[in-house]
Formats: structure tokens, C-alpha cells, sequence
């Protein structure tokens, strides 16, 4: 009995202090707040000591020299003078993938957000590869040799929910996918999804894993920020662990540099220099809405690329067709497919934020000057940026949906765009932005 009493001391002791280190006000935040999880704040602690610790200096070079070529031409002033931060934030989201991939261990962990403090912590930001201000994105280790039980509570109604098994922490390939529609909840809005290895046999809720499966990826959508909530979530393993020590210090720092590696040829010459700057692509243009490739991507989603450059007196007009979906999002993610202060700047709009026109149709500006344009997404004070729209859950999944974008001038648009515009005025422009400012610090709020 002596190694196997001794690590059930450890662990309880272990448990005990992480729960303690919280105050009464702490602990009554947490209850407030579904991201705000004891979990997380490990999860974080982790990350953040490994980041303020171990620089990856050769690395980090590395990943700027990659995404500088896969940005296809002589480096402008404004993209050179938010590369540091993008790569800053790839590495920071390498780490966090890292501190959270112990099956035998599975957390809950909150990834592909911006930077926040709390708890006492100052988190940097984890944001790459088009990230989607809308979503909160977590993720919960898997092996398909253990069961585990994941327990949600809905707080709210959602734009849209999904929760994929995949085969590759990176590349997101979908093993099996449980979507919103399916999902059962009870009454009080409590549910439990059961992950094995094993057939539903009449479990509601059931993922079934593969020897290929590595990680549950969540995505809860939040159409309106302001009231919108995410889930809360907890992950159980059913197994016994007993026997597997968590992941030690210089494992993850291993792992995290390994992540490092795949996630600079993935997302920088990828992403970036095959779907977005590809040569048969041209600028302030979209490419033709299509469903996630065979290298990953949720599959209820169909998306489009693309890349803009404007000038002062320029504007992007884009014109979509929802074409039945139940929710669809433009963000503009800057030069390196990074969201840059979606808080603070209108850099995304998705169907329950912006009007249609009377035929149906949403028409969207985008331009780094205001246009007074109800459906405007700023550039963050940029003149260049990348797009990725995204249709989630089309009534036809073998239906392209329409999109069409066309430069004009800044002073025509009264003339290009349909008669019912819905215009504002910069005092409603402020009255929004306040709201939408509130909306998105719920995310870290009582804390």
C-alpha cells in the first residue's frame, strides 16, 4: 500500500492547497464567472511561468522569418510593428496546448483568447490561425484508452455550440463531432457527454474515440455578448491514474517547443501563404466559400479567405448572402490572422450584431476610418488585414453561399450601398462600442 497511500496524500494535499489559495471573494467570483475555474487558473499559472521563464529565442525567430515569407511581398511598416506580438501570441498558445495534454490528468482549459489579469495574474494572449472573437475555444486532453465524462451547464441560449473530437491539436481534424442541435440538456440546463472508445449503445450525448482522437475541442459561439454566457464546464476521468505523475516542468517545456515548430509551418506558411496569399488569389477579394479541408477545421462550417489593402479614402464592401445559416461571423484579424483589440475595436460582426437589407442580404464596410455605417468592421487603424467568414450550420452543406467584395471610394458610399443602409452617428458609434466593450470583459469580469 505504501507508494499508491502515499500519492493518494499527495494528491489530496495537492488538491487542498490549490483550493485554498483562493479567497472567500475569489471563491464566490468563480461561481460567477464559467471561465473563471480553479482548473484555469492552474492551467495559466503554468503557461505564464513557462513564457516569463524560457524565451524559445531560436524559435521565436524562426516563426517571424516563416510568416515574413509567407506574407509574400516587401513587409509593410504597419505589419512589421504588430509581428512581434502575433508571434508573441503563437508561442504563448504553443505553451498552453502544452501545459493541458496529460490525458491522465484532463483539464478544462480556456485557449485563443486575449490577454487578461486575474487572479493576480497578468495571462498574455493565445490567439493565432483566425481566431473568432465570438468564441470561447477549450479543450480537455484525451486518450482513447480512458472514459471520461464531461458535466456543462447552459447558462444561456448560444449562437452556436460544438464539440469535436480531433486527431491533432493543431490541424484540428475531426474524429467525431456531437453539434448544438444534438446536444441533450436536461431541465436545469445541466448535461454530461461521455467520451470512449466505445459505441453510443443508447447513452445520449456520446463521442465515440479512435486511437486517433488526442483532445476534445469546444466552441461555444456567443452572438450577443452582452447576454450570451458560456457554458460551465468540468472534465471527470473515469479511470484510474494513480499509477501517471502529471506531465513534469521540463516535459512541457519540451512539448511546448515541438508545438512551436509545427504550429510556424502550419499557420504561417498554411494559413497564411497557401489559403489566404496564394498567387492565384488577389487582393480585396474572398475565395469561394467551401467546408473545412481534409487538414482540419470544424465541419459543420463552411468559410471563405481573403486579404485587404486600403487607403484612407478606401473601402471594402462585402456582400453576403446568410443563405439559411444560423449564425455567420466576419472578423478582421489583422496582417498575421490575429484578432488585435476586438474589445476595444469593431473588428467583427456577426448576424445578431449587424442588419440585412431588405432583399436579405447583409452588406458590411471595411475601412479604417468610420463610415457611419451601422454594419462597419474597423481595421483596428490598420490598412491592411486578413478575413475569414465563416456559415455555421447551412440548412444545404452543398450549397455555396454567395459573397461578393468590391473597393470604393469612402465618398460613394451613399451611392453604392442599398437605400435602407442603416447609418448612425458617432454618438450612437460610442454607445455601441461601450456596450460591446462591456460585453467582451465579461469574459474575465469578477476576478
Amino acid at each position: 500500500m505504501g507508494r499508491s497511500y502515499e500519492m493518494r496524500i499527495f494528491l489530496i494535499i495537492l488538491i487542498s492547497a490549490l483550493f485554498s489559495h483562493f479567497s472567500f471573494a475569489e471563491k464566490i467570483a468563480i461561481k460567477n464567472n464559467p471561465l473563471a475555474t480553479e482548473d484555469q487558473h492552474t492551467l495559466d499559472q503554468l503557461a505564464t511561468h513557462i513564457y516569463q521563464t524560457y524565451p524559445f529565442t531560436s524559435l521565436r525567430e524562426n516563426a517571424k522569418e516563416v510568416y515574413v515569407k509567407a506574407y509574400k511581398k516587401p513587409l509593410t511598416k504597419e505589419a512589421e510593428s504588430v509581428l512581434n506580438a502575433a508571434i508573441d501570441e503563437l508561442i504563448f498558445s504553443s505553451i498552453q496546448k502544452a501545459v493541458n495534454d496529460d490525458p491522465y490528468h484532463p483539464k478544462v482549459g480556456w485557449v485563443q483568447s486575449g490577454p487578461r489579469e486575474w487572479f493576480g495574474l497578468d495571462v498574455p494572449g493565445g490567439r493565432y490561425a483566425y481566431d473568432n472573437p465570438d468564441n470561447i475555444y477549450r479543450v480537455v486532453p484525451i486518450d482513447e484508452k480512458l472514459r471520461y465524462v464531461i458535466h456543462g451547464i447552459r447558462h444561456s441560449v448560444l449562437a452556436d455550440a460544438s464539440f469535436s473530437l480531433i486527431d491533432n491539436i493543431n490541424s484540428l481534424k475531426t474524429v467525431a463531432i456531437l453539434t448544438n442541435q444534438e446536444l441533450v440538456l436536461n431541465s436545469d440546463g445541466t448535461y454530461d457527454i461521455t467520451v470512449d472508445n466505445q459505441p453510443a449503445n443508447g447513452r445520449i450525448n456520446h463521442l465515440q474515440s479512435t486511437r486517433k482522437t488526442r483532445q476534445l475541442l469546444i466552441r461555444n459561439d456567443l452572438g450577443n455578448w452582452q447576454d450570451e454566457m458560456p457554458d460551465s464546464l468540468t472534465a471527470e476521468l473515469l479511470d484510474n491514474n494513480i499509477n501517471h505523475l502529471p506531465m513534469s516542468e521540463a516535459r512541457m517545456v519540451a512539448h511546448a517547443a515541438e508545438i512551436i515548430r509545427i504550429c510556424t509551418f502550419g499557420y504561417g506558411f498554411g494559413a497564411l501563404g497557401v489559403k489566404t496569399k496564394a498567387k492565384f488569389h488577389p487582393v480585396n477579394t474572398l475565395s469561394k466559400p467551401n467546408p473545412p479541408s481534409r487538414l482540419g477545421g470544424l465541419v459543420t462550417q463552411t468559410a471563405s479567405y481573403g486579404y485587404f489593402e486600403l487607403d484612407d479614402t478606401e473601402a471594402l464592401v462585402l456582400t453576403l448572402d446568410p443563405a439559411g445559416a444560423h449564425y455567420f461571423v466576419i472578423p478582421e484579424t489583422g496582417p498575421w490572422m490575429t484578432s488585435l483589440d476586438p474589445g476595444h475595436c469593431q473588428s467583427s460582426l456577426n448576424n445578431m450584431q449587424s442588419f440585412a437589407n431588405a432583399d436579405g442580404k447583409y452588406r458590411f464596410v471595411i475601412s479604417r476610418k468610420d463610415p457611419n455605417v451601422y454594419n462597419w468592421i474597423s481595421t483596428c487603424d490598420l490598412h491592411e488585414g486578413t478575413i475569414m467568414v465563416r456559415w455555421q450550420v447551412l440548412p444545404d452543406k452543398n450549397k455555396v453561399p454567395p459573397i461578393q467584395t468590391a473597393v470604393v471610394p469612402l465618398s460613394d458610399l451613399a451611392i453604392v450601398l442599398p437605400s435602407d443602409t442603416q447609418w448612425i452617428t458617432p454618438l450612437e458609434r460610442q454607445q455601441l462600442q461601450s456596450a460591446r466593450l462591456e460585453g467582451y470583459q465579461k469574459r474575465s469580469a469578477n476576478v
